[in-house]
């Protein structure tokens, strides 16, 4: 089967077992692995549900990161503090485009069909 999954999930238990048995690193007490071992059994769930066709939705609560999506992993004051700032720049930006806009409109206009400096009965070359 040509899938990547089988191959991750294989490279998932092959880096589990050589962790345990040729590091002899104690599983039970590191993240890593948990992790590893939640990402194994999420996509034996993917596929169990449906095996033409992996559901991965619920990664976020299989991994442990749940609270993601509905951002309550960021610090409700840290979350308010930056709104705050965002909407300072904005405000900011929009009175300067306010300010350059009516720069705009008070600045003189040359008349149409005169060029810059020239007087109606100036007809440029030689006229004394």
């Amino acid at each position: 089967d040509g899938d990547r999954a089988v191959y991750e999930d294989e490279v998932i238990c092959l880096s589990l077992q050589f962790l345990a048995t040729v590091d002899q690193v104690n599983l039970p007490n590191l993240v890593g692995p948990e992790l590893l071992c939640r990402r194994h059994q999420l996509i034996r769930e993917a596929y169990r549900l449906s095996p033409s066709a992996p559901d991965y939705s619920a990664s976020d609560w299989f991994m442990g990161w749940g609270r993601r999506r509905t951002g309550q992993t960021v610090q409700p004051t840290l979350a308010a503090y930056v709104a705050e700032q965002l909407k300072h720049e904005a405000s900011i930006a929009k009175e300067s485009r306010k300010a350059r806009e009516e720069k705009m409109l008070k600045a003189p206009r040359a008349p149409k069909g005169n060029p810059k400096g020239a007087s109606k009965g100036d007809t440029g070359a030689g006229s004394s």
